[in-house]
């Protein structure tokens, strides 16, 4: 079944591409502003797992050549995860990957405006001549961890 992808959906995969400089983190191919729809937000583990759905640490970028030969080797993708993230990012990802999330609108919101302000602050990052990865932090409100029982890190 197909996950349905939201304006949340769009505006994380625009961060995440911006992140990593418009560039294949696999390969290190650079996609100029015109082949930009090239380079793939890809989700290490589902869309379907709301808790990680919009966390930094589950997406990378890649270009379609790499995204597919990860899709097809789940095997090799784990590794290129867990050499990506280190053991206890990719560890504590996991266990987050697994905690049932409830979004209400007013989270969704807040989490659409936290999205929108890191990728401002990317952009006027890059027109500054910042060049390389910029991280951002993860946009989920801490008032979503408290209602689980659970906290963001």
């Amino acid at each position: 079944m197909k996950t349905r992808r939201d304006k949340l959906d769009t505006l994380f995969s625009l961060l995440v591409r911006e992140r990593a400089g418009w560039t294949c983190e696999v390969c290190s191919r650079y996609f100029p502003e015109d082949a930009r729809q090239s380079l793939h937000c890809s989700h290490h583990f589902s869309r379907r797992k709301r808790s990680i759905r919009l966390s930094p640490l589950n997406a990378s970028a890649h270009c379609f050549s790499c995204h597919q030969t990860l899709g097809e080797n789940p095997v090799l993708f784990h590794d290129w995860i867990k050499g990506h993230l280190g053991d206890e990012k990719f560890a504590a990802l996991k266990v987050q990957a697994e905690r049932l999330v409830r979004l209400r609108k007013r989270d969704k919101a807040d989490i659409y405006s936290n999205l929108k302000a890191s990728l401002q602050d990317m952009q006027a990052r890059r027109r500054a001549g910042e060049t390389g990865r910029i991280e951002f932090e993860d946009p989920m409100p801490d008032e979503v961890w408290a209602t689980t029982g659970a906290s963001a890190a």
